[in-house]
Formats: C-alpha cells, sequence, structure tokens
C-alpha cells in the first residue's frame, strides 16, 4: 500500500470508526480482531481473554459492510502484519508516547539494527521494550529456518497484545514465543528468571525518564545517574550470557555529552563495546513526532574483567532510507545499510559475509 493510499484508509477508517464509538484501543481491537480472522491458524496460541475484547469491539462493526471491505483490503495487503505497529501509533500511541519516553523504531532502522547479530544456533532474543514486536518479527524472518525462542515483554499490556498479533502473523511455529508485562524498572520473577539465559538484547528503551526508586542492584543508579537509558543498560547486563550482545538504541547526549563521562567508563568495565552508529537528527520526528537524536550502540556483555578490548567501529550516517520531514519528495538513500554492507565493518563485529545470519 503505498504512503498516501495508507494515509486515506486512516483518515477513513479513523472517521468511520468514530461513528461507531470505536476510538483509541477499542478500534485498534477491531483492527487485530480482523487480521486474527483472516489468520485464524495461526492466532490459535493467543490468550482466550484477549480474542474475546477483540471481537467485543469487531461485532460493532460486523453490519457495517463498507468497513468490512476496507479493513479486507487492509488485512489482504499486510498478510504478516508488517502494518501493525504503525495502526497502534495512529489510535493509540500519543497516549504513552508523551508521558512514557517510548516511541516504535521504523522499520529501515529495526533491519539494520538485526543484521548486527551474529550468526549462533538456537539463538534466545529478548526486547524487554517491545512494543510493537518489530524487533523479535525481523529477527525470527532472519532465524527462520532453525529454531529459537524470542522473548517480548512491555509494561503497556496493549502492547505486548500488539506483539502477540505481530509475532503470530509474522513468525514460523518451530520459533518459541514468551510474553509479559513486566515494569524493567521494577522487576519480577516473570523477568528476572532470564538472568544470565539470554544470546541477544534487542530495543529501543525509554528515553530520559527520571527514575527515583529502583528495585535490583544498578551501579549506575548507585553512581548518581537516575534516567531510564543507565538502568536500562545494567539490566541488560543481568539478562545477558557472557559474551552475549546487546544492540539498541541511546539518546547521542549518553554517547557524546560531558556529564555522561562516568556512566561511559562505568559501562565500558563491565561491557566490550564493539561499535556505535549515530543516526541523523530528525529521524523519529515522522514515525514519533520526537526531534530527539539517537545512536545504535552494540556491545558485549564481558566474560572476564581483565578482558582484551576489541577493536570497535563509529560511523555517523546521514540519510536512513526514510524522510526526515514531508517536505521530501525525492527518494532518500539508506547510508546505513551501506555501513553496514562494508567488509571490514562486518569483519569487526563478527557477523556473516552475507546480509542474513
Amino acid at each position: 500500500m503505498t504512503y498516501q493510499r495508507l494515509t486515506n484508509t486512516k483518515e477513513y477508517l479513523s472517521d468511520a470508526f468514530r461513528r461507531y464509538g470505536l476510538e483509541g484501543e477499542s478500534a485498534f481491537q477491531v483492527l487485530a480482531c480482523h487480521y486474527a480472522l483472516h489468520s485464524p491458524a495461526q492466532m490459535t496460541n493467543l490468550p482466550a481473554d484477549i480474542t474475546r475484547r477483540w471481537q467485543a469491539a469487531h461485532q460493532r462493526i460486523e453490519n457495517a459492510p463498507h468497513i468490512r471491505q476496507r479493513l479486507d483490503e487492509l488485512v489482504s495487503g499486510d498478510p504478516t502484519g508488517g502494518q501493525l505497529p504503525e495502526w497502534y501509533q495512529f489510535f493509540i500511541g500519543r497516549r504513552f508516547r508523551e508521558s512514557s519516553g517510548k516511541f516504535f523504531t521504523p522499520m529501515p532502522i529495526a533491519r539494520a539494527m538485526v543484521r548486527l547479530l551474529p550468526p549462533r544456533l538456537n539463538p534466545v532474543i529478548m526486547d524487554p521494550t517491545s512494543g510493537g514486536g518489530t524487533f523479535l518479527a525481523e529477527a525470527s524472518r532472519i532465524w527462520q529456518s532453525t529454531a529459537g525462542t524470542f522473548i517480548a515483554n512491555d509494561v503497556e499490556t496493549s502492547l505486548v497484545e500488539l506483539s502477540m498479533v505481530t509475532l503470530a502473523l509474522s513468525t514460523p511455529q518451530r520459533h518459541r514465543k514468551h510474553y509479559s508485562a513486566v515494569n524493567i524498572f521494577d522487576p519480577t520473577e516473570t523477568l528476572t528468571r532470564w538472568y544470565g539465559a539470554v544470546d541477544y538484547v534487542l530495543a529501543n528503551p525509554p528515553f530520559s525518564l527520571r527514575i527515583e526508586h529502583e528495585q535490583f542492584d544498578s551501579p549506575l543508579f548507585r553512581a548518581g545517574y537516575r534516567n531510564s537509558d543507565a538502568l536500562f543498560l545494567d539490566l541488560a547486563l543481568k539478562l545477558l550470557k557472557p559474551g552475549g550482545r546487546l544492540v539498541c538504541l541511546l539518546p547521542h547526549s549518553i554517547v557524546a555529552n560531558a556529564e555522561f563521562v562516568e556512566l561511559r567508563a562505568i559501562v565500558e568495565n563491565a561491557w566490550q563495546i564493539l561499535g556505535v552508529v549515530c543516526l541523523p537528527e530528525g529521524v523519529f520526528h515522522l514515525s514519533a513526532g520526537t526531534t530527539t537524536r539517537a545512536d545504535i550502540v552494540i556491545a558485549e556483555k564481558r566474560r572476564a574483567r581483565a578482558e582484551r578490548a576489541k577493536p570497535a567501529i563509529f560511523a555517523s550516517v546521514p540519510t536512513v532510507g526514510l524522510p526526515l520531514n514531508r517536505l521530501t519528495k525525492t527518494p532518500v538513500t539508506n547510508e546505513l545499510e551501506k555501513v553496514l554492507d562494508n567488509t571490514e565493518v562486518r569483519a569487526a563485529l563478527s557477523l556473516s559475509n552475507g546480509r542474513e545470519a
């Protein structure tokens, strides 16, 4: 579906749903239910209480053939649910984004980040702040011919449900999926049972939230860093096996600003920093309405404190294959993919020669 067609469909469905008292979460539930109705075999493992809520919302439009026809067109053109996170953001996104520091990762960036995971048999891959499940869906696509375990967690239960439907539509049965709705800054046994068991953490954690009371031992919190980004790094360290890899987005300020020099020193004591890729300013403006600048950080949990440092790659890309504002008319190149295709970069990050692991 073209960008303009998708925009027109959003406007049409938003207006049509409103006439049936469907807005926000209930509007998204109608859409999720319609995807489920088109792919019943893939949705058999969804919790019954979730599908019942979706069906209750969907019943309101079952006598509206013009709406169902438009939904049929939408779902038929997106059988793996790749557009579901965008629809969630359209119907619900502002509610959580304005208060939680969270925003969805544009697909070109998510795909590039998944490519930064080296080959491994039967990997355990976790996104502790899964949002729409985009990272895990992309990782599952790369490992589609082998077994793997994919763990999605988010504090927002509706986002966990979004991850459920996204992964149900886009991942094979051989991939084991686990879901939880746990606050990563106040973890329960549902989350802590994965400590030391994860091969890869992929994430776009909440940016720059003030955290006053942490509920687990955090060296960065003890050093005075009360921001969500810092606590996320300590959580990822607990989740990963020795030698496990973290690929995440962090605010550019943490990577570059002088006020975080002690944070970086503590991080480098526990992590092998393998690379940093600076993304262009405004890269999240169209998808999330924020001008926050972010970098992709690639790091591995040290096996031993005295482990010899590995060479790191540092890059800055001017474009990532998507427009930075609505005025852009010409196609945008993807310099991020060019960096990841570089032979020296791939060798430094222990990646395979091909585009996929």
